[in-house]
């Protein structure tokens, strides 16, 4: 069963997009929820780019590639696989941008603060939740597996666990081409905004608002990590967005990493965005600090295998999370 309800947040108010501080919040009571007592661990699943939390628990379904409700996809996970029930709580991270990239911005809105003293408190106020850091997760797929990396490994009081998958990383493999493919696909034109069907732009546009916002530069209030129109990098900015780079940021992080009972990476052989490049550099960073992790690799791309992974996710966590207070 699913429950959903409207949060209003504080911290997402005031954005410079002007998108609305009040979101959708969806949570999964497992089997047996309303027939118990009994308190439960608490995973938070964060959506990708480009999808709200309400498209994730109801997908559209005339497009192209069909998914099925997101409720479809846990109920087997506690009832045919036999993983002991926790509660599974769906946020809302979604910006017009694309993204909220589960990380603070003044122009897209303060996303980790809002997880971590809105969503957090009010799940563990409206139901049995064991609340603690040992009982709680986070997963998620592409933006989502960069949002639960960004906040677990900088908040071990609050979440126990993290399961990135597919999550954005090795920036200068990944994304430093994008600017520049965004840059071909309007030239001889200057940049000027996000262009609606252009990925490029978008994408471009959702990662500087997130990565290197500026409220001093109307009317997008962003900083290009490229110039236009000599394509020369700006260095500094691009900087700015190593920060939030996982194989770049977990050397700075270690002591919170280590303080987590479980870290999970998934990625596909054959991603598109080649984001399994920086699934298996982290990786090896971690093993070379000493620091336990589950690292896999599927013979998927870039969400053909999704939602299986969600589930081989949830199968992981329930083994890392406490499920007794």
């Amino acid at each position: 069963m699913i429950v959903h309800t409207r949060l209003e947040s504080s911290h997402l108010a005031g954005n410079l997009l002007g998108d609305p501080s009040e979101r959708d919040l969806f949570v999964y009571l497992p089997p047996g929820y309303e027939d118990s007592d009994q308190a439960y661990p608490t995973a938070y699943l964060l959506q990708a780019y480009g999808e709200t939390a309400a498209q994730l628990v109801t997908p559209e379904t005339d497009g192209q590639r069909w998914s099925p409700p997101i409720e479809d996809v846990l109920e087997p996970v506690f009832r045919r696989m036999g993983v002991p029930p926790m509660i599974v709580a769906i946020p809302d991270g979604g910006s017009r941008w694309g993204c909220g990239q589960w990380v603070d911005s003044p122009v897209t809105g303060n996303f980790e603060q809002y997880l971590l003293h809105d969503v957090v408190p009010a799940v563990d106020a409206a139901y049995r939740t064991i609340p603690a850091a040992g009982s709680r997760g986070l997963f998620g797929f592409s933006s989502g597996g960069f949002g639960s990396w960004n906040v677990g490994s900088r908040n071990p009081e609050v979440f126990g666990a993290l399961a990135m998958l597919s999550g954005d990383s090795f920036l200068d493999m990944t994304h430093k081409f994008m600017p520049y493919k965004f840059f071909d696909s309007i030239w001889p034109e200057p940049p000027n905004g996000p262009i609606a069907g252009n990925v490029w732009s978008e994408l471009v546009y959702d990662y500087s608002a997130t990565y290197s916002p500026n409220p001093d530069n109307p009317p997008f209030y962003v900083d290009l990590p490229v110039a236009w129109p000599s394509g020369e990098l700006r260095q500094d900015v691009w900087d700015r967005w190593l920060a939030f780079d996982p194989v770049v940021n977990v050397h700075d992080r270690l002591g919170n990493l280590r303080k987590l009972a479980g870290i999970m990476l998934d990625a596909g052989q054959k991603d598109d965005y080649n984001l399994h490049w920086g699934h298996r550099l982290l990786s090896r960073y971690l093993t070379t600090a000493g620091i336990a992790h589950e690292f896999t690799e599927n013979t998927g791309n870039h969400g053909g295998r999704a939602n299986e992974r969600y589930q081989v996710a949830l199968q992981w966590m329930s083994q890392v999370l406490r499920h007794e207070p």
